[in-house]
C-alpha cells in the first residue's frame, strides 16, 4: 500500500491545448459499482446508498437519507485508450472543501485528487489502454455525475465486476468520514486486500437494525455480510435490553430469507472511551450492547444457522488503539487503516472460507 506522502491529493491542472482536442462521454449507471440505485437529476446522474424508488420508506426517522446520498464505497469502473481522462462532477453538498478521489486499478491505490467543488471535473493522467481502473468516490460527499472527457479518437467503456460481493452494514464507523482518501476507509482496505466487489452500507449515525435495512440487504445480491452493530444504538438508546438481541435476530432472520447459506459476521461495536463506563438513557453501556449481541448470536446457532459468526470489536480496534479516536468515539484516517488491516486478516477469511 502507498505511504501516506504517497496517497496525499494532488490537483491536476489540465493544459488547455489539450483540452481542445478531447470529447465528452456521457456516464451512465453501467460504470458505476458499489451503489444501491441511480437517480437522474438535471445535474446528472446520483449515486446511492438505498433504492432511490423507496426512499420515503427510509425517511420516517433522522437523516438516513442525507447519509445514503454520500458516496461511500462507490466506484466508477472502466477501460479506456485515452491516455488521460477527466470526470465531469456536480458536487451538491459543502461539507468537504476539497473532496478526494481515488484511481485505484488491480487494488493498487494509483493517485489521489483532491477536487476544487466549483471545477466541475476532477482529471487523471498517465492511463493505460491495459489495465481496468476504478474512481473511488468521496466518502462524504453528494455529487451527481456528469461525463468522461478523453482525447480525440480515444474510447472508454464499462467494465463489469465479477468479484466475489461483500456488503458492509454499520455506522459512522463503517462510513469512515476520517478515512484518508476513498480507497482508505477499513472496508476498501480489506476489499481491496482480497479483490471483493464491496456494497459500504455504513451510515453515519443510522445504524440501528431497522426491518428496511434487513430487506434490503436481503434483496441485494452478495457472497459476504458483515454486520457492524451497536453504537448508534447505543448513543441514541434506540434499543434496550429487551429489544436490541431481538432485532438482531430478526435483522439476520429477515436477510435469511433469501440468503440462507451466505455466510454473516456480526461485530460487536470497537472500543469507546465513554461508552464503555457510562450507561445511556435506557441504562446500558456497550459492553451490555455487546452480551446482548453475543445472546443473540448464541440462539441463532442453537437453531441450526452454521453460517453466522461472531466477531468482537476488539479484533479490530480496542483500547490500546484509543492515541488513534480524536473524538473518543471515531478513529482516525491512521485507525481506519489499522482496522482494514485487521479485517483482512481476522474477518474476511473465515466467512470467505465457509462459503
Amino acid at each position: 500500500m502507498p505511504s501516506l506522502d504517497e496517497q496525499e491529493a494532488r490537483h491536476c491542472i489540465p493544459d488547455p491545448n489539450t483540452l481542445s482536442r478531447m470529447k465528452k462521454i456521457s456516464i451512465t449507471e453501467s460504470y458505476l459499482q458499489g451503489h444501491v440505485s441511480c437517480e437522474s437529476t438535471e445535474s446528472g446522474l446520483r449515486p446511492w446508498r438505498l433504492p432511490v424508488e423507496e426512499l420515503p420508506l427510509y425517511a420516517t426517522h433522522g437523516d438516513l437519507l442525507d447519509k445514503a446520498g454520500r458516496a461511500s464505497g462507490v466506484r466508477v469502473r472502466f477501460r479506456t485508450t485515452s491516455p488521460e481522462l477527466a470526470l465531469g462532477v456536480k458536487i451538491l453538498s459543502e461539507d468537504e472543501p476539497a473532496p478526494a478521489f481515488d484511481l485505484v486499478s488491480e487494488g493498487e491505490l494509483l493517485t489521489t485528487v483532491a477536487a476544487d467543488p466549483k471545477a466541475n471535473e476532477v482529471r487523471f493522467t498517465g492511463l493505460e489502454s491495459s489495465r481496468t481502473y476504478e474512481i473511488w468516490l468521496p466518502v462524504f460527499t453528494q455529487l451527481c455525475l456528469q461525463s468522461f472527457t478523453v482525447t480525440e479518437g480515444s474510447s472508454v467503456e464499462p467494465v463489469s465486476d465479477d468479484r466475489l460481493r461483500w456488503l458492509s452494514y454499520g455506522s459512522s464507523i463503517t462510513h469512515c468520514r476520517a478515512a484518508t482518501s476513498p480507497a482508505l476507509t477499513w472496508p476498501a482496505i480489506a476489499a481491496r486486500k482480497h479483490d471483493l466487489h464491496l456494497t459500504n452500507l455504513g451510515y453515519g449515525a443510522n445504524c440501528h437494525l431497522e426491518p428496511m435495512q434487513g430487506r434490503l440487504i436481503r434483496d441485494l445480491p452478495v457472497d459476504i455480510i458483515t454486520l457492524k452493530l451497536g453504537i448508534n444504538v447505543y448513543g441514541m438508546a434506540s434499543l434496550n435490553k429487551r429489544t436490541f438481541a431481538a432485532a438482531a435476530i430478526g435483522l439476520v432472520k429477515l436477510i435469511r430469507e433469501k440468503h440462507p447459506m451466505t455466510p454473516i459476521g456480526l461485530i460487536t461495536p470497537i472500543f469507546c472511551p465513554y461508552g464503555e463506563v457510562n450507561p445511556n438513557a435506557v441504562e446500558m453501556t456497550l459492553e451490555n450492547y455487546r452480551e446482548q449481541l453475543r445472546i443473540a448470536y448464541r440462539a441463532l446457532k442453537e437453531q441450526g444457522d452454521d453460517k453466522l459468526f461472531l466477531f468482537e470489536g476488539r479484533e479490530l480496534f480496542w483500547e490500546e488503539d484509543a492515541v488513534l479516536l480524536p473524538d473518543d468515539l471515531h478513529p482516525n484516517g491512521e485507525g481506519y487503516q489499522r482496522m482494514g488491516e485487521r479485517a483482512a486478516e481476522k474477518i474476511l477469511p473465515v466467512l470467505l472460507q465457509a462459503r
